[in-house]
Parts: C-alpha cells; sequence; structure tokens
C-alpha cells in the first residue's frame, strides 16, 4: 500500500454558500480593473509570502471574478518586495501622509474589504509565461487605464483600413499610389516620385 495515500482521510467542512466547482475559473482577460480585497493570509507552503485574493467590482461580465497575487515578506530595509508593498498600499486607497507616518503594521485586518485598482495580464503556463498582477494608485491607474483604451481603439482602427477589398479578379487588396505618383501618365512608381511623395 501506498504511504503516501491514505483511503482513511476525514476532517470537517462547512459548503454552505460555496459554488460548485465547474471545471475551471473564468479567464480574466488582460485589462484594467477595480476590486475589492475579499481575504488575504499568510502561506505557511512558501515561506515568507503573503497572499492577497481580489474580486473584481468593475461592471460587466468579470464582476466577481477572484484572481490571487502574492507578495514577499520584507527582511530588512533593503529588500525590493517592499516597492510592491507601497504599489498595494496606494492601490488600496491609503495616503501617502498615511503610508510615509513610518513603521506599518500589516496585517490583515488593514487591507480586508480596501478597495484597490489594478492591471492584470492571463499567463500562458504551456509557454511558461507568468501571469503579470500589477497593483497602481487610483491616479495611475487611471491614466494607464485611458492610455491602454485609446491604444486599443487605435490598433482597431488601423486594422480595419487594412482590410482587404474585396471583389476585384484577384480578391486582391486594392491599393492606391500616393499622390503625386504617375502623374506624368501610366501607374509606373519610380525612386524619385516615391521620394517626392514621402518628403511633402
Amino acid at each position: 500500500m501506498d504511504n503516501n495515500n491514505n483511503p482513511n482521510f476525514e476532517f470537517n467542512v462547512n459548503l454552505t454558500g460555496i459554488r460548485a466547482a465547474s471545471g475551471g475559473g473564468t479567464q480574466l482577460p488582460e485589462g484594467y480593473y477595480t476590486g475589492v480585497i475579499s481575504d488575504c493570509f499568510g502561506v505557511t507552503a512558501s515561506t515568507g509570502r503573503a497572499q492577497v485574493a481580489i474580486k473584481v467590482t468593475l461592471k460587466g461580465e468579470y464582476e466577481g471574478v477572484i484572481r490571487t497575487t502574492r507578495l514577499g515578506v520584507p527582511k530588512d530595509e533593503n529588500d525590493g518586495v517592499r516597492y510592491f508593498w507601497r504599489a498595494l498600499f496606494e492601490a488600496a486607497g491609503y495616503t501617502p501622509a498615511q503610508i510615509d507616518s513610518g513603521i506599518i503594521g500589516v496585517k490583515r485586518e488593514v487591507l480586508m474589504d480596501r478597495e484597490v485598482t489594478f492591471y492584470y495580464k492571463p499567463g500562458d503556463k504551456d509557454a511558461g509565461i507568468y501571469e503579470d498582477f500589477k497593483f497602481l494608485s487610483p491616479h495611475d491607474w487611471s491614466i494607464q487605464q485611458k492610455a491602454w483604451e485609446a491604444s486599443k481603439h487605435v490598433t482597431a482602427a488601423a486594422i480595419g483600413s487594412a482590410a482587404p477589398v474585396m471583389g476585384t479578379t484577384t480578391d486582391t487588396p486594392a491599393i492606391s499610389a500616393p499622390s503625386g505618383i504617375g502623374a506624368n501618365g501610366g501607374n509606373a512608381i519610380n525612386k524619385d516620385s516615391l521620394m517626392a511623395a514621402l518628403n511633402r
């Protein structure tokens, strides 16, 4: 008998109000989200780390989706993980005056139920790509979210303008020559006419 497989396991659990597993959670796409800290605790299996669970509150189909992230516990004043904790406290709405007041006692009660703003990008385990989870202050979140939305519209417009025009005999994209090219008759494009059009 395998000593690692105990058929006589037994424990107590309360399943009241728990949603049954259905073969996988909702995949949260890349984006900027608002959420609330729904849980936070130390992870015994991972020494020196704390896990924070965020429930998405941004209205839409992903409202209520939960994502977790882990932050290392600082060991000294030179520990780089302090920057991530600073980001979390800023994202959770704490003011610079509160954060810069000296030594902060970080515990569950300080973070629970705080509204937070963050950026999330899913990873790909098969490709060895880790998910990206960044806490952002409300100010930085607003600026980056607007820029990201604008870039999506620009990309969509560029893709739309590059769509092929169908219906020609070869079903190839219709390409118009820049004005001035072939002005002397014909559709020939030479080096001089191309440079002249580009330098306008």
